[in-house]
C-alpha cells in the first residue's frame, strides 16, 4: 500500500515537471524573436541617399523573416541624434542602429561632449553594402569634370561654396580633406538636410552625394557629374573620373570618399538574437534581387561577418579620428 502510494505520488511529481517544461517551452515559442515590430533608426532625412537604401533592406528583412521592419528618420547632430535614440532603448533587439562609415567613425570625434563610442555602445550586425559618392553640380557650373574644378577654385580663391549634410557628415570631411590636399579656398556650407535640390537649381553649386541618389539625378539631368569616388569609375557613369586619377593619393580606394553601410544592435543584445539577424541579412545583401536593385545605385550587396564588421569600425575610427583632428572639425 504504501509502495503504490509513493508511485502515485511520483507520477503526480513527473507530471507536474513535465507540465512545467512544456509550459516554459510554449512560453518560450510565443516569446521567439522576432514577435513584434523592429524599428531601425535611420540618422538621416527621408529621401536621403543612407535612407533610400536602408529601406531596401529593411522591405527585404521584413519578408524574410516574417515580421514588419519599419524605417525611423532621426537626423540630426552628424548621425548623434539616432544614435542617443538608440542608446535608450532596451537591449532587445527590437530597436537597430543603421549606420555608415562616418556616423561610426567620424561624428564620434566631432561631437565629442556626446561621448559616443561606437565599439563600447554597440555590436556589429553586418555590413550590408559598400557604395561610392559622386561629387554633383548645378547644371551651369563653370566646370565639367574634376580638373576643371580644381583649376576654377585656384583662379577664384573663397568664391566657391560646397553643401553638406552637415559639420562632420561625410561629404564635409571629404570636401575639405581635399581642399586642403590640392590648397584650394572653398566655402562650407552645412544643411540639415539634403541639399541636392538647392544644387539642381543653383542655390549652391557643388555636393557630395552618394551613389544611390545622386546617379539618378545625373542620368536625368538635373545636375553635372564631376567626380566620383573609389577606386575605379561606375557603371552607370562610365565617362565620370575618379577623384583619384586626379592626383593619386586622395582617395586611394575610395577610404575618403566612399562609405560602407551596417546594421547595428546595443551592445548587450543577446548573441543569439544578433547571430540570427546576421544570418537573415547576410541572406538579404547576397541575393540576387538586391544586388541587382543596388547596381542601379553604383552599390555592391556585401554581407559580412558581425565580427568582421566589428574590426572594420574600430579601424575606421582611429583613421578618421586623426583626419577630424588635423583639419580641426568640431562643433
Amino acid at each position: 500500500m504504501n509502495s503504490d502510494k509513493q508511485n502515485i505520488r511520483r507520477s503526480i511529481v513527473f507530471g507536474l515537471g513535465l507540465s512545467g517544461m512544456l509550459g516554459a517551452t510554449n512560453s518560450f515559442a510565443q516569446d521567439a524573436f522576432p514577435n513584434k515590430t523592429i524599428r531601425v533608426v535611420v540618422p538621416f532625412p527621408a529621401g536621403a541617399n543612407v535612407d533610400v537604401v536602408a529601406r531596401i533592406f529593411t522591405d527585404k528583412l521584413s519578408k524574410e523573416i516574417n515580421q514588419a521592419v519599419v524605417v525611423e528618420n532621426k537626423p540630426g547632430a552628424g548621425g548623434a541624434l539616432g544614435w542617443d535614440t538608440v542608446m535608450q532603448r532596451p537591449t532587445d533587439g527590437y530597436s537597430l542602429f543603421y549606420a555608415v562609415r562616418s556616423i561610426m567613425s567620424i561624428t564620434p570625434h566631432v561631437y565629442p561632449k556626446n561621448n559616443l563610442d561606437p565599439v563600447k555602445d554597440f555590436t556589429a550586425i553586418s555590413q550590408v553594402c559598400t557604395l561610392p559618392h559622386v561629387l554633383i553640380a548645378t547644371p551651369n557650373a563653370p566646370f565639367n569634370n574634376f580638373k576643371e574644378l580644381v583649376e576654377y577654385a585656384r583662379k577664384n580663391p573663397g568664391k566657391l561654396d560646397y553643401a553638406s549634410l552637415g559639420v562632420g557628415s561625410h561629404p564635409h570631411l571629404a570636401v575639405e580633406y581635399w581642399a586642403r590636399q590640392l590648397d584650394l579656398k572653398i566655402n562650407h556650407i552645412p544643411y540639415t538636410g539634403n541639399p541636392a535640390i538647392d544644387v539642381m537649381s543653383g542655390t549652391v553649386p557643388l555636393f557630395l552625394e552618394g551613389s544611390g541618389t545622386a546617379v539618378p539625378r545625373v542620368l536625368s539631368g538635373g545636375v553635372k557629374a564631376i567626380a566620383v569616388t573609389g577606386g575605379r569609375s561606375i557603371p552607370a557613369l562610365p565617362n565620370v573620373g575618379t577623384i583619384n586619377s586626379f592626383q593619386p593619393g586622395l582617395d586611394e580606394d575610395g577610404i575618403i570618399g566612399s562609405t560602407w553601410h551596417g546594421f547595428f544592435a546595443r551592445r548587450g543584445t543577446p548573441e543569439p538574437i544578433v547571430a540570427m539577424l546576421n544570418k537573415h541579412l547576410v541572406k538579404v545583401s547576397q541575393d540576387p534581387d538586391t544586388q541587382k536593385r543596388l547596381t542601379e545605385f553604383a552599390s555592391v550587396g556585401t554581407g559580412t561577418s558581425s565580427q568582421s564588421l566589428n574590426t572594420v569600425i574600430a579601424k575606421d575610427y582611429e583613421f578618421f579620428g586623426n583626419i577630424v583632428r588635423n583639419l580641426k572639425i568640431s562643433t
